[in-house]
């Protein structure tokens, strides 16, 4: 059985001083609200959230580098 991406994925690095985070919470898909991860910085105490279905989203947007020759 595979994992889905959002589950396998680093968690994000702070906006602020730029160090990894650690993941605090889950609030699960209720509604029309997505499913959001959040993290906080132990370091300066950022807390951020990640919708995961729009990160995915957003990787696969991405137009391809293909490199100049």
């Amino acid at each position: 059985m595979s994992v889905p991406h959002s589950e396998t994925a680093l968690p994000p690095r702070c906006e602020i001083c730029g160090i990894g985070t650690v993941r605090i919470g889950k609030l699960p898909r209720i509604g029309l609200r997505p499913l959001v991860y959040v993290y906080k910085c132990d370091a300066c105490n950022q807390i951020t959230s990640v919708e995961p279905e729009r990160q995915e989203e957003a990787i696969r947007r991405r137009p391809v580098r293909r490199p100049r020759r």
